[in-house]
């Protein structure tokens, strides 16, 4: 994204876009919004053309066959920190909403029902229960015993793969639980982290073996297998390998698992393939680079507060975070995306869940 200004002698985003024709302008916008830079571009043209701009992006929603437009919409406005830009939008949707509404068009009225409730919630002034409005599991918080199976049991299931990086976040990975509360259990393929005091919780994941010799796949399928024979059905799923490794993570992904952890960059543009096998997970994802202090600081902060048989309450978690990662990770931790922002998926959840249209 840098480069694309870096190069141009009038680094204006009007010209870019005309340079282009104004071709895909909408995926543009939508692109720059999953890697949170769609502020930065619309900084980088007048304000009257980046009104123009965002109105045609949010009119219409109801005429497109599918809801790829709608859930780019609710995407793009947590990447918007400009209040101004951010009114415009609501406004706009507010104001299709009426429109929709007088035009009896049912599609229409949900749509942007939906859209206008998620972005007023993100207004804590508005006091908006996303659950309560749109019918849908709680978003602010994931509940301890939603994540137990009938045997009070969590069993969260991690991807490693067999690169370089992969075995360095891997040792940092048991590191983290060599504090006493927890035995690790080697095995040939994997680990077994589990909790000697609280809520039964066990960590299964697969060594980083070799991945030029397929050995990291295999130990997958094979933790895979063995948590399939024992009738384990994990409900947290957590990838930990690079962007270029998700679709394999994706393609093994436990239709149980009720939280869904994308710590490899860009995981924020999986949202829909994660959805379509579990419909109802929350996610954590980013938009940008995951790193392993993060994703490792987050894995254990979960995990404690699970054994302690405590809820995932995600603003408190996410501001407990915060302070512990202090200003050096700010602007990298920014870009990770907790449950109750991630407005395309609630989007998607709320959509497919059944509800009367009203005004």
């Amino acid at each position: 994204y840098p480069r694309i200004f870096q190069k141009m002698l009038e680094p204006n985003a009007d010209t870019l876009l005309s340079m282009v024709n104004n071709d895909f302008f909408k995926k543009f916008i939508r692109v720059s919004a999953a890697y949170n830079t769609l502020d930065d571009f619309l900084r980088r043209m007048d304000s009257a053309s980046a009104k123009k701009r965002m109105e045609s992006f949010v009119d219409g929603l109801e005429l497109s066959a599918s809801l790829e437009d709608a859930v780019d919409v609710a995407d793009s406005y947590s990447s918007i920190y400009q209040p101004q830009l951010r009114q415009l939008i609501l406004d706009r949707v507010q104001m299709n909403r009426l429109k929709n509404w007088n035009a009896q068009n049912k599609k229409g009225v949900r749509i942007y029902k939906m859209l206008d409730l998620l972005f007023q919630s993100l207004d804590s002034s508005c006091q908006v229960d996303l659950s309560k409005e749109l019918g849908i599991d709680p978003v602010y918080e994931m509940a301890n015993r939603l994540l137990q199976d009938s045997a009070g049991r969590i069993v969260i299931q991690q991807f490693f793969y067999g690169d370089k990086d992969g075995m360095n976040v891997f040792l940092a990975f048991l590191a983290g639980f060599n504090n006493g509360k927890w035995w690790v259990i080697q095995k040939p393929e994997w680990v077994e982290i589990v909790a000697k005091t609280g809520v039964p919780i066990t960590i299964y994941a697969n060594k980083p073996l070799n991945e030029q010799l397929d050995l990291d796949a295999k130990a997958q399928a094979s933790l895979s297998n063995y948590l399939a024979d024992k009738g384990l059905e994990p409900s947290i799923v957590i990838h930990r390998g690079h962007s270029y490794h998700l679709r394999s993570t994706i393609e093994q992904l436990a239709p149980s698992a009720k939280l869904v952890i994308l710590g490899g960059c860009g995981g924020y543009q999986n949202l829909n393939d994660v959805l379509q096998i579990c419909p109802t997970a929350q996610i954590i994802s980013t938009k940008q680079v995951g790193t392993g202090v993060i994703n490792k600081g987050l894995i254990n902060e979960i995990s404690e507060t699970l054994r302690a048989g405590q809820n995932l309450n995600w603003p408190s978690l996410w501001n407990n975070m915060a302070k512990q990662l202090g200003p050096k990770y700010k602007e990298t931790f920014d870009d990770y995306v907790p449950p109750h922002k991630n407005l395309g998926a609630i989007f998607i959840t709320a959509f497919n869940h059944p509800e009367k249209v009203s005004k």
